[in-house]
């Protein structure tokens, strides 16, 4: 009864998240502010549990959420006061809102994540046996599929799809502003390449340790492996602070918070930027009508 009461303040501060994000009024912040509040209450519940289990990463992550999103709701009522919109803030809800329905979904409905694991572990396996290996797909559930063949012993699990990471980038391209066709351009292209990143990574685990044994396991997907990924996300991350500028001013807007203490804040004064401002101006006032 109470993990299905927390479900429903989770949901509840999501949807005033979405309220907050998509509502063209004042009162829009105190909606925003009231969901982060939900949200921090929500995740220092799921402390315990994770610390009870030695989790101290997930843990401790889950306890520092409740400062940190009681801060964000803190300044959501202050822009209620000032009656600004204080467009870091607004992105980072945005993103927080179609993160966090996307995962409610997947957590919910079971053929979800049945679909999203079993099409990745039939199109690691091809991809592995390209290179002259026999690998198969033993059975697909709602949390796993086990692969047979050259006695090792591994599973795909929802971690291995590569979602976390589409649902990251694509969330922070919805909250973010910007040109719309060119956040649709920039998650165009994140989708197939963290997607054959995704594959290639989980082949290669899946070779090395048929090549090497189980006990290779651990060095393949957590060091050779996620480095790989790590470096493509870097790049791509570069590409879209390029192209969607606004992206990035809305990351550092973020960590100028502290110092927000009046209306009218300037979070742009000493963010570097990755264009020639001069030239954006100059090509946004080519294209105003004129008159």
């Amino acid at each position: 009864m109470a993990s299905a009461a927390l479900e429903i303040i989770n949901l509840i501060a999501l949807l005033l998240l979405g309220i907050g994000f998509f509502w063209k009024d004042r009162r829009c912040h105190i909606a925003r502010a009231l969901g982060w509040a939900g949200l921090g209450i929500y995740w220092l519940t799921k402390a315990t549990p994770y610390l009870s289990h030695s989790d101290w990463v997930n843990g401790l992550g889950a306890a520092m959420a409740f400062p940190i999103f009681l801060f964000l709701g803190y300044h959501e009522w202050k822009s209620h006061e000032w009656n600004e919109e204080y467009y870091p803030l607004r992105f980072v809800t945005g993103a927080m809102f179609i993160a966090g329905i996307s995962y409610l979904m997947i957590g919910n409905v079971p053929i979800i994540p049945k679909i999203l694991i079993g099409v990745v572990a039939e199109q690691s396996v091809w991809l592995a046996n390209v290179f002259g290996y026999e690998f198969w797909v033993e059975g697909i559930t709602s949390t796993r599929a086990p692969l047979g063949g050259h006695e090792t012993d591994i599973v795909i699990v929802l971690e291995c799809t590569a979602i976390q990471a589409l649902l990251v980038a694509g969330s922070f391209l919805f909250g973010s502003r910007g040109d719309p066709k060119k956040r649709a351009f920039i998650f165009a292209l994140f989708v197939p390449v963290i997607w054959l990143t995704n594959l290639i990574r989980n082949a290669l685990v899946m070779i090395l340790v048929a090549n090497n044994g189980n006990d290779y396991f651990e060095f393949a997907h957590n060091y050779i492996g996620k480095t790989m990924s790590l470096v493509v996300l870097i790049v791509l991350i570069l590409i879209a602070f390029w192209k969607v500028p606004e992206l990035y001013e809305d990351i550092n807007g973020m960590f100028d918070l502290p110092w927000r203490k009046k209306a009218g804040h300037n979070y742009l004064e000493f963010v570097g930027r990755l264009y020639d401002k001069k030239e954006d101006d100059e090509e946004q006032s080519d294209n105003e009508p004129v008159e």
